[in-house]
């Protein structure tokens, strides 16, 4: 197993894709520097609301969890077999004395873990490029929620990439723009089978940004149901049992299925 999560990682450390990855979170990193040298982002003022603060937190949201994250998992985790099928070692890791799970267990471990490291390295160095709006808590709850977003998106991208693996890119971008992207926003049940529900729930539980009571309330009480209405505990089990859950649907499909070489994913 261990030799295995070591060939993954020199397989994506050492691939073209990681120069996509590298443009990829080096965009928010240009944007965190052109807003601060630009002085910062133009609101009207509130004495009792940091919106610039709030402004910069959603701003960092929507780069990493909501965005890169789906798009880095994407990359990877729709290929998550790809490298073997390319140099023709797939078969040969399935004929030895390791269980097919095993296989794609270090491989999703060594993909998702490096996405994770690398994309909240880039989310701290802008978080703190903007001027670390409102402090250390919500650097924790991004550095948190991002890690997650990778963990579970990288599990999504790899089963769909058995299910449709000639298809799976533009499979995945429709995924992103029309379940992550507008179903996950829309108040009703259908949100909650969303992962990025759950991603949004966290975040605001954990980074609770400082507001006056009464907006605070009035937030709790007509909004958050909505759109962040999942609790810290119930986010967390979601997310872990969505990514488990592919993953156990992927292990099942790679047990059952015959892999001839000249087959590609």
């Amino acid at each position: 197993m261990s030799a295995l999560f070591a060939l993954s990682l020199r397989q994506i450390l050492g691939g073209r894709k990681l120069w996509i990855l590298a443009a990829f979170l080096a965009l928010p990193l240009l944007l965190s520097v052109a807003i601060r040298f630009a002085g910062g982002v133009e609101f009207a003022e509130d004495p009792n609301v940091d919106i610039e603060g709030l402004a910069m937190s959603a701003f960092l949201y929507l780069m990493y969890p909501q965005s890169l994250c789906i798009l880095a998992a994407l990359l990877f985790g729709a290929s998550l077999l790809a490298g073997e099928i390319e140099d023709k070692t797939l078969t040969y890791l399935f004929t030895r004395a390791v269980p097919r799970w095993k296989v794609l267990g270090g491989k999703y471990i060594a993909t998702a873990g490096v996405l994770a490291v690398l994309t909240v390295a880039s989310m701290s160095m802008a978080f703190f490029i903007s001027g670390r709006p409102f402090g250390l808590r919500v650097w924790w709850a991004l550095s948190v929620v991002t890690a997650l977003a990778c963990f579970t998106y990288t599990a999504v991208f790899a089963l769909l990439g058995l299910l449709v693996p000639r298809r799976a890119i533009p499979a995945g971008l429709i995924f992103a723009v029309v379940v992550e992207g507008l179903l996950s926003t829309v108040p009703a049940l259908v949100n909650e089978l969303t992962v990025g529900y759950y991603l949004r729930s966290l975040a605001w539980r954990l980074a609770d940004p400082p507001l006056p009571t009464s907006i605070r309330a009035d937030f709790e009480r007509n909004v958050a149901p909505l759109f962040v209405g999942a609790s810290t505990s119930t986010a967390l089990f979601a997310l872990g049992g969505i990514a488990v859950g592919t993953l156990a649907v992927s292990a099942l499909l790679i047990h059952r299925r015959e892999w001839p070489l000249t087959e590609g994913v």
